[in-house]
């Protein structure tokens, strides 16, 4: 008989809109033929107009990325099933065989598709194909391992997946994940088709349940330093797939393999959740670097995160985002500055439009229903009635923008500062909650209440972190024998180094800020991220009771001023 390393085996995957076909419709078929090295050309893939009327749910839309527009590329399921018919032909030519050997990576949810296929489109032949599901033999091979999804299986033993739920994709880490899986196999004695299929048959040996085995192992992650730094998680091909921050490299490290804590950036907790245990699964080594401080750690983790795009960090990463940049009036944004596009930078395009509503408003616009939707950051379709949100806007103005001036942007500025002053810190990078389902005089009120203060506090930090861009800073924290110092130019840190005591920035040369404009050409993404961290950092360090002190141009900030600074920024 032919050795499974010698046999070409198509490689399949599917995406439907149900678990079976009673309860969806096939939408995406991908194959591919593989063999000892791997796969054999380029992997085909069809997405395919689904048989029935019956709707696609939002969850498996999100999961999948289907859409309406794969309609435009889809094929009738005949077409689909004609063409992968082909290629079983072309390896049962080849292997001198049928049924044709397949290769799924959870079989289970494949085959009932395939079977409805063979059914009604192929005849009244034999169904062609001898699937093997791949999750069932790592099951047997890698039993201790938490988790076998394709991902974390694939990153597992090496492949460098991405986080796409794609037909096309799978098939790649499927034939990969077969290729690996041949060696292992003939280790064990395991060389054909039939010795496959009596090895899956047989009972797998009973294993004492337990904590979770990791491949980074307890004994290296002990071995880690007790120390602030940043750290990357690898695959073992050298793939960082996370990058994190952390006041002890040691205790932070291990406290992803816990269930105690939660992962930096993605706030999902800790070895629990099949995100993370999907990572951790494929981590063989972690490499850290140690910072002289915390806040240095946090800085260098954006730069890091900018740099290698990890798939498993959520927040700070680069992709197509950009520093935005407002109108004079608030309503338009560019992702540059330019003459009309003066205030910033700002994190998003969207960044003052309830700001603008509410000036809008104050100035004595009618508010038609876009107004209110921005004025209360609601979708449209959930705005409470005209005469309750006429009502709350009333009491929202008598309270906070009762101050006489011709300018409403005046008015909404001094009352946004006294309700922040008055109220103390908020959290201006929470997302706003989702549209209420009841709406009442009070809710609306504390809705225009946020946006006045959100609003506000985006334009105040983004001239603090234009100026914060060019400071010269110096900070020590409660742990730390000596301040650290380091000068900012254009966002880029330059100079760091150790100082007797937070007064010796004083002796630092006194640098010249640029003017707002060449302030402002210097921001991007990267460089907005970093400023905003710092920012963070500062606030931190200065409620953890350590010292600062931050130099811009010769305006030194420290003590009580710096700290009136931190509140409102």
């Amino acid at each position: 008989m032919t050795a499974l390393a010698d046999l070409h085996v198509l490689v399949l995957d599917c995406q439907a809109s149900g678990a079976t076909p009673a309860h969806g419709d096939l939408l995406e078929i991908g194959w591919g033929i593989a063999g000892r090295a791997g796969l054999h050309g380029s992997v085909r893939q069809r997405f395919v107009i689904p048989r029935t009327e019956r709707r696609v749910p939002a969850a498996v839309r999100e999961l999948t990325g289907w859409s309406e527009a794969c309609l435009q590329d889809s094929v009738p399921e005949e077409v689909a099933w004609a063409e992968l018919r082909r290629d079983m032909e072309l390896v049962a030519a080849h292997n001198g065989s049928w049924p044709v050997p397949a290769a799924i990576h959870y079989a289970r949810f494949e085959l009932p598709f395939l079977h409805d296929l063979h059914a009604r489109l192929g005849g009244d032949g034999a169904f062609p194909l001898e699937a093997r599901c791949l999750h069932a033999i790592a099951a047997r091979l890698f039993p201790d391992l938490p988790r076998r999804n394709i991902r974390a299986l694939a990153g597992y033993l090496g492949h460098s997946t991405d986080l796409v739920r794609r037909c096309s994709g799978h098939v790649e880490a499927s034939a990969f994940i077969w290729t690996a899986l041949l060696p292992r196999l003939e280790q064990l004695g395991v060389r054909t088709a039939d010795e496959l299929a009596a090895w899956l048959e047989q009972r797998a040996p009973a294993r004492p349940r337990g904590r979770r085995v990791f491949p980074y192992g307890s004994d290296k992650r002990r071995a880690l330093p007790d120390a602030p730094g940043v750290y990357r998680f690898l695959r073992s091909n050298g793939d960082v797939l996370y990058v994190g921050k952390a006041t002890s490299l040691k205790k932070r490290v291990a406290s992803h393999f816990t269930a105690r804590t939660t992962i930096a950036n993605s706030k999902a907790p800790a070895a629990t959740t099949e995100r993370a245990l999907e990572l951790l699964t494929q981590v063989h080594d972690i490499a850290v670097t140690v910072t002289p401080s915390i806040l240095e750690a946090a800085l260098l983790e954006s730069d890091e995160i900018k740099r290698i795009d990890p798939p498993y960090n959520v927040q700070l990463r680069r992709r197509e985002r950009s520093a935005w940049f407002a109108s004079l009036d608030l309503g338009g944004a560019a992702p540059a500055p330019d003459a009309v596009h003066r205030i910033g930078p700002l994190p998003s395009e969207r960044s003052l439009l309830g700001l603008c509503a509410l000036v809008a408003l104050a100035g004595g616009r009618a508010p038609d229903p876009p107004l209110q939707a921005c004025a209360l950051a609601v979708p449209v379709a959930f705005l409470p009635p005209d005469e309750l949100f006429a009502a709350g806007f009333l009491s929202f103005a008598a309270a906070h923008l009762g101050a006489p001036h011709p300018s409403a942007r005046v008015r909404v500025d001094r009352g946004a500062r006294a309700l922040w002053l008055a109220r103390g810190r908020a959290e201006p990078d929470v997302q706003e909650e989702q549209a209420p389902d009841e709406w009442d005089h009070a809710r609306v009120v504390r809705r225009l209440e946020r946006t006045l203060t959100g609003g506000s506090l985006l334009v105040r930090r983004a001239r603090w972190l234009s100026l914060l861009a060019h400071a010269d800073v110096a900070f020590r924290e409660p742990a730390m024998s000596a301040a650290r110092a380091f000068a900012l130019h254009g966002g880029s840190i330059v100079e760091p180094r150790e100082l007797p005591s937070i007064g010796d920035l004083l002796t630092l040369p006194v640098r010249s800020v640029p003017p707002r404009a060449q302030r402002h050409a210097a921001f991007d993404a990267a460089v907005y991220d970093r400023m905003r961290v710092l920012a963070t950092e500062l606030q931190r360090v200065h409620e953890a009771g350590g010292e600062l002190a931050v130099r811009i141009g010769s305006r030194l900030l420290s003590g009580a001023r710096l700290a009136a600074v931190l509140r409102w920024v």
